[in-house]
């Protein structure tokens, strides 16, 4: 189960990382902990803005793989406000916070990240088979029952 939700983890980022671009760095950075627990590749790209904010991703997000004998999953949350904002909201420069080209951002907002990782996770885990649990189990006679 730890394999599959590590192998969970990389399709999601997959998808999720693909509508995410590169600016200052700092949106791609928020996944870094999450990459690094179930071993994806992450990659930054390079810095188009006019500084690099590498760690402010790295400082307001957190994520990773939990796994117990019952529970599985992987988890990620931020609090990035821009990427916040372009996740929900179409971003207009003169009207939205913090915009800082005419031409707008590289990619379209919003951009939606959370649906589309929730539609790739809901498709992979449709594909998970899991073992017969009764392959598992020893029956036991407990004295003085019948």
């Amino acid at each position: 189960m730890t394999q599959v939700t590590k192998d969970a983890a990389i399709s999601w980022l997959t998808v999720v990382l693909a509508i995410i671009p590169t600016w200052s760095r700092a949106s791609r950075a928020t996944f870094n902990e999450l990459a690094e627990a179930v071993g994806f590749p992450l990659t930054f790209g390079p810095v188009r803005s006019r500084k690099d904010r590498l760690n402010l991703g790295l400082s307001t997000s957190r994520g990773g793989l939990d796994t117990t004998s019952t529970s599985w999953h992987f988890f990620y949350e931020t609090d990035l406000r821009y990427l916040e904002y372009n996740e929900f909201n179409k971003v207009i420069f003169g009207e939205a916070p913090n915009v800082f080209s005419r031409s707008g951002l590289i990619n379209p907002t919003p951009y939606n990240f959370q649906e589309a990782g929730l539609a790739d996770f809901k498709s992979f885990a449709a594909g998970v088979r899991l073992p017969n649990p009764f392959l598992f189990i020893s029956p036991k006679l407990i004295s003085g029952q019948t």
